[in-house]
């Protein structure tokens, strides 16, 4: 049955900019909400509620786990190899794979439940007009048309056009980037093309209300919401990030050499006379052998210790692939709120006009904080907080939105500093019997101009000059700050308020409220700049705001690009125009992904940092979105990693923790294939000059699953300080010619060893195959403690259990030709001593020879 919006959508324009009466119609209700069975009827037609973690079915997973083209080349070579006869070989291959799969796919599915968690939380419930009475129902059951009732700490279940309010303000962050809570107001009216912030006479999903009451008629939920429109964004198809792009483009680079080099060996075999089926084994084992089987268990192993290091620091990483795409990122986008900013505003100072600190006018914020019994901003709880008095007024001016201040009239004793003296002296407080003091405390552009004279620091009274007072206060906005303003007047006790007495006033001085930087934002900035990282802030807070935030924590402000300037350039020109920008203000949702794709565009690797709505899309185009667990629903789902502990030094923790893991993946995967390809050029020319197979089929494969076995443990390897100092990325040029030059290297020492064997000893077959095993094996051992560093040899220190493993494996295979049974199934006999010792001193002269081209080529191990 097709969906029956409740809505007419041929009048769903700016919603904001119509009269109640049009909105209420075009919805279908009325100011007494909808009656049961029509808001029964309407859930049954409109879409689910948006923000729910879904989690992923386990069979996809696991599926996953096996789809990557390196496990689909290996898996096929060895699916062909078993059917061929190699059960034994093909076994341990496939056993390897399973194990590999099992591994990813059981730390995935712990970090998704693990998030799923994170996601559970208390049922939401709204109170609604049903049937003409107040209901509460859950969050996902209100619909279009539904009247809903608003108060200190509800949560705003849907967009909504406000049909009453009463010193509403909302906090709107999470929509708009916003440090203040916004001002609503039913009767306000609104242009169409208002931006989200601007619109006060709505409230949207997303939002709280911070203080205030409201009555609203809902127009929007689920999907058709502003949430719903980044949420429809961030379900688009899924971003291939850095990591995974470079892990695919390797595995692709491997399938066509393994597939070139196969069929060429294969037929040169064949062509000398070899048996077809031997000729075909000996082809897939060098196919095998030289694709790093273990690469997919290396992965798995390095992200789930970097996971468990992650969860240390109580952080949930949700795919694991962003462990290592964190150690790549090279541009990292944040948010302001709570990450470089406490998120909580305080009042730092209250001043003079001339900028002097003055125990007056803070006493004087606090009395009409105190003193008034209408609507309390929440300022005024910081207010109280910082200097906390008892007042009580003889007469209010509540505060409204369009006057933008609060008056309260006191006993003039109250205020107890000297200068009250001074009071009954001055002409605009002339007034006989002037026993009472009017306080105003308001926003500057409203209260200044209601001022004649000002208060100096030393309690004398002069002309305003509004300019100079207005440049003050616009200099402190200009820092960063929010600045009200405080004035006075001398009046009678018993007087009846009206706003004629705002009037003739005396500008006492400035409030200045901030949200301060965060403890150790500073810090965390200059160590991931130190690292390579540009820090580079996005926010919806005015651009004033936003520099001096930057500077505070160390970002560079000296250019600062607003939404309203990126919105004229497309993303290639914006890639170019703003390469160096490293501070963004006053942006809408879809900017901040603007930015993150223009970043990508131009080869950045992107992290991005945020937690509401309108981090959602930027989080989901990241390479690696970071989101918290206090962010919406929505965000952490869009997020790849969940920090429990907003910050940017758990950040900066995470960079350092994903090159190490990216590090070690990397040795393994230079070590494996550079090695793994000199063997194979080394049994192919072998082949072509040898009357018999160079090794068996079988001790290939035994021979790469034994060196193997220490690479297992590079995982938690120690990696030298150098190599965290910058961002580390996929170089697939430079991972070729490491194969290449490492390769052919280790095959001139293969040749060498043959002639050793050949004319030196004159080996047959079985003994050529059983030293050359035992070679193979230990100058595979040996090259991965000197490549596995771009120092010396001796001046990078191992990992204790790499040592351990790789002594273990060099003791099996020195013992194996010895061992009766095993020798006999492996085609293996005991090497004589003196050609053991002759290959141990080629083992020396080729560890030498990487030492010194090492030195040559330094890049390539960087």
């Amino acid at each position: 049955m097709p969906r029956r919006s409740p809505i007419d959508t041929t009048q769903q324009v700016a919603y904001w900019a119509r009269p109640v009466d049009e909105v209420l119609g075009s919805v279908r209700s009325t100011s007494e909400g909808l009656s049961q069975a029509e808001a029964t009827e309407r859930r049954a037609t409109e879409a689910d509620p948006l923000g729910e973690h879904r989690r992923r079915p386990a069979l996809r997973i696991l599926i996953g786990q096996y789809t990557n083209p390196i496990s689909i080349v290996l898996i096929g070579a060895t699916i062909v190899s078993m059917a061929l006869g190699d059960v034994l070989d093909g076994s341990i291959i496939i056993a390897i794979i399973a194990a590999s799969g099992l591994l990813g796919f059981w730390q995935e599915s712990r970090a998704d439940n693990a998030v799923a968690e994170l996601l559970a939380s208390v049922q939401v419930k709204a109170r609604v007009l049903r049937d003409g009475r107040v209901a509460e129902v859950r969050l996902g059951d209100v619909v279009v048309g539904d009247v809903v009732e608003l108060s200190a700490g509800d949560l705003v279940p849907a967009d909504a056009r406000l049909l009453q309010s009463r010193e509403l303000q909302v906090d709107a962050s999470a929509l708009t980037g916003e440090s203040f809570p916004l001002e609503k107001d039913a009767a306000a009216i609104v242009e169409a093309d208002a931006t989200v912030a601007a619109r006060s006479n709505v409230v949207q999903l997303g939002s709280h209300v911070v203080s205030g009451t409201a009555r609203a008629v809902v127009v929007a939920t689920g999907r058709d919401t502003e949430f719903g429109g980044v949420a429809h964004a961030v379900a688009a198809a899924d971003v291939r990030t850095a990591f995974e792009f470079g892990i695919a483009r390797f595995g692709w680079l491997l399938a066509r050499l393994v597939a070139v080099l196969t069929v060429l060996i294969f037929i040169v075999n064949w062509i000398y006379g070899r048996p077809v089926l031997d000729s075909l084994l000996f082809a897939l084992s060098l196919a095998v052998g030289i694709t790093p089987q273990m690469l997919p268990a290396i992965v798995s192993l390095s992200l789930s210790v970097g996971a468990r290091h992650l969860a240390q620091r109580r952080v949930v990483v949700k795919r694991l692939d962003a462990i290592e795409d964190l150690g790549a990122i090279t541009v990292l986008c944040t948010d302001k709120t709570g990450t470089l900013t406490t998120g909580a505003v305080e009042l730092s100072r209250a001043v003079t006009a001339d900028g002097v600190r003055s125990d007056r006018v803070m006493q004087l914020a606090a009395i009409n904080a105190s003193a008034q019994r209408g609507f309390r901003n929440p300022l005024d709880a910081i207010i109280l907080a910082a200097h906390a008095v008892d007042a009580t007024a003889l007469a209010e001016l509540p505060y409204d939105f369009q006057r933008k201040r609060l008056s309260v009239l006191v006993p003039r004793g109250m205020v107890d500093t000297p200068d009250n003296e001074l009071l009954d002296e001055t002409p605009n407080h002339s007034s006989a019997g002037s026993s009472a003091l009017l306080v105003t405390k308001g926003s500057v552009g409203t209260v200044l101009p209601l001022c004649v004279t000002v208060r100096a620091a030393d309690g004398g009274e002069s002309p305003l000059t509004t300019s100079e007072v207005q440049a003050f206060a616009d200099q402190l906005a200009a820092e960063g700050n929010r600045v009200l303003a405080v004035a006075s007047r001398a009046m009678p006790a018993l007087h009846a308020l009206s706003v004629d007495d705002e009037t003739d006033l005396t500008f006492e001085g400035l409030l200045v409220f901030r949200d301060p930087a965060k403890a150790g934002a500073a810090e965390a900035v200059a160590s991931l700049q130190d690292a390579g990282v540009r820090v580079v802030l996005i926010t919806g807070d005015s651009a004033a705001t936003a520099r001096a935030t930057a500077e505070a924590v160390g970002i560079p402000a000296d250019t600062v690009v607003t939404g309203q300037e990126l919105g004229a350039l497309d993303t290639a020109r914006l890639a170019v125009a703003f390469r160096d920008v490293r501070v963004f203000a006053e942006v809408e949702p879809m900017h901040k992904a603007r930015i993150v794709s223009a970043l990508r565009a131009s080869r950045e690797v992107v992290g991005f940092l945020g937690d509401g709505i309108n981090d959602a899309v930027a989080l989901h185009a990241a390479d690696v979105g970071i989101s918290v667990d206090t962010a919406v629903d929505v965000a952490k789902q869009a997020a790849s990693v969940v920090l429990l502990e907003k910050g940017l030094d758990v950040v900066a923790d995470g960079v350092r923790l994903g090159r190490r893991t990216f590090a070690n993946t990397l040795k393994y995967i230079r070590l494996t294939t550079s090695a793994n390809f000199g063997n194979m050029a080394s049994l192919a020319v072998a082949s072509l000059v040898l009357p018999f197979l160079p090794l068996l089929p079988r001790q290939i494969l035994l021979l790469n699953f034994l060196s193997d076995i220490p690479a297992m443990t590079i995982a938690a390897d120690e990696v030298d300080r150098e190599q965290l100092k910058k961002p580390i990325h996929w170089n697939l040029r430079r991972l070729q010619v490491f194969m290449l030059v490492f390769g052919l290297l280790s095959t001139v020492f293969d040749l060498i060893t043959f002639a050793v064997l050949v004319w030196g000893f004159g080996a047959g077959s079985v003994e050529f195959q059983s030293a050359w095993f035992v070679m193979s094996t230990l100058t595979e051992l040996a090259v991965l403690f000197s490549l596995r560093t771009a120092r010396p040899i001796w001046k990078s220190r191992p990992a204790v259990a790499l040592v351990l493993s790789s002594v273990a494996v060099a003791v099996v295979t020195l013992a194996l030709p010895y061992i009766g049974p095993a020798a006999t199934v492996m085609g293996l006999e005991p090497p004589p001593a003196l050609l053991l010792a002759a290959l141990g001193a080629v083992l020396v002269l080729y560890i030498a020879a990487n030492e010194v081209l090492k030195r040559r080529m330094p890049g390539l191990l960087h």
